[in-house]
């Protein structure tokens, strides 16, 4: 009980991150609720199989190319509107969906769910880095994880109920109710100082913050975390999503319900170790633990690789969820502990383009392995554990902590708490010096 209610303390201090996180409860619901549907709803235009794919592989890719433009427009013109128009994006791209008379409309509106999509993930994501006080952004970084979550998991459930009960259409109205209530929400937020319109005394020049900008996205330790981030993501569609299911189907003669509920252990084991994950990361700092979740989930991709038998299996998808919830709050709080405040935008934006270009890409590479070169669903499981073991191996190697990072961009840590009307923790140290 201790731990829930220290894990809750950041809602209690700053009501602002209960806002955004209901929002992201609310877009995440959407992103699930059209989710079970879009192959058979893509197959009603008469699409083959590739279109289909295209279909959802386009969404990411809308994601990909806004991801690091949505950060670095935040420095100057504010959070708090981008979240508005991200929100608004996303009900024009499911509005457009639903209507949908032809393949290329959807294929359309499915790219500019994509766009609006990559731009509240980015800014939310740095929102939420931003106006948390430093000691608890493990914490707080872990509710943001547990909202999206939630919203994953309530929405292909309500999905599949409203087009078994009025169409295939259905779930993509219900996606902009959805988002047209995150975006009426987004006009309660507040910019916090230090963004373009809400400017600190020692917020830079944009001539300042562009040499930043440059100084954090040439740094070695912010792009190892960056790579981490790249595995993290192609992990989920590679292996989670693609060569997991197909060894449980192909191996050990799993059906269609029996891979879903090996899909929803992993889930739920990374949803119940994120209250100890947030609590972690504040006590002991970000950077160990990413670089202990890149090793598990290297480990547990090994471990259902080589597994004897479907226990194997089960337990490795444990595991794998175990490090997915370490990770998920740990390498963001990372990447804030060495960006400075009036850069979240941007790091968030560079950090999410890598983890969606490992997205994208993920399910190719290991389809070619399996493929063309001849290597199967295993040398695919053995590719990925590569990756996140370099990564987690080179982070630990040459990555920096962040008393040291700080000097990347005058980054400092104040051990009091930033409201949402505070400045950046720069202002914050100069406060208490």
């Amino acid at each position: 009980m201790r731990l829930l209610s220290r894990y809750f303390e950041p809602f209690a201090k700053n009501p602002q991150l209960i806002l955004v996180c209901a929002m992201s409860v609310f877009v995440m619901s959407g992103v699930g609720l059209v989710a079970p549907i879009l192959s058979v709803y893509a197959s009603t235009f008469s699409a083959s199989a590739t279109l289909a794919g295209m279909i959802i592989t386009l969404f990411g890719v809308g994601r990909l190319i806004i991801n690091l433009p949505a950060g670095l427009m935040s420095q100057w013109c504010g959070k708090r509107v981008l979240l508005i128009a991200g929100t608004i994006i996303l009900v024009i791209g499911a509005v457009g969906a639903a209507l949908a008379e032809t393949l290329t409309m959807l294929v359309v509106s499915r790219f500019i769910q994509g766009i609006g999509s990559g731009i509240y993930m980015t800014i939310a994501q740095a929102m939420m880095a931003q106006i948390a006080a430093p000691e608890e952004r493990g914490r707080t970084m872990a509710l943001y994880q547990s909202a999206i979550l939630v919203g994953t998991g309530i929405g292909p459930m309500v999905g599949g109920m409203l087009a078994g009960q009025f169409g295939l259409s259905a779930p993509f109205w219900a996606y902009a109710v959805v988002c047209s209530t995150a975006a009426l929400l987004a006009f309660f937020i507040i910019e916090p100082e230090g963004s373009a319109t809400h400017r600190a005394d020692d917020t830079p020049t944009a001539r300042g913050r562009k040499g930043a900008n440059r100084r954090l996205f040439t740094d070695r330790t912010f792009l190892l975390v960056c790579l981490v981030s790249f595995g993290i993501f192609f992990t989920r569609t590679a292996s989670q999503w693609t060569l997991i299911p197909l060894i449980a189907a192909t191996h050990y003669d799993m059906n269609i319900g029996t891979i879903g509920l090996l899909l929803t252990v992993q889930s739920l084991s990374n949803f119940l170790i994120l209250p100890a994950t947030g609590a972690m990361v504040d006590r002991v700092g970000a950077r160990p633990l990413t670089i202990i979740s890149a090793l598990i989930i290297a480990s547990s991709l090994l471990m259902m690789g080589f597994g004897p038998g479907p226990g194997w299996l089960w337990a490795g998808m444990v595991i794998l969820g175990i490090g997915g919830g370490i990770n998920a709050p740990s390498i963001v709080s990372y990447a804030a502990d060495i960006a400075p405040a009036y850069s979240y935008g941007p790091a968030m934006g560079l950090l999410r383009t890598w983890g969606d270009a490992g997205f994208v890409i993920g399910p190719i590479v290991v389809g070619t392995l399996a493929d063309a070169a001849g290597m199967g669903t295993l040398g695919g499981l053995i590719a990925n554990s590569l990756l996140m073991g370099v990564a987690g191996l080179a982070l630990l190697a040459l990555g920096r902590g962040r008393s040291s990072a700080g000097d990347l961009a005058t980054n400092t840590l104040s051990k009091k708490p930033l409201s949402p009307e505070s400045g950046p923790e720069l202002k914050q140290r100069k406060r208490h010096a």
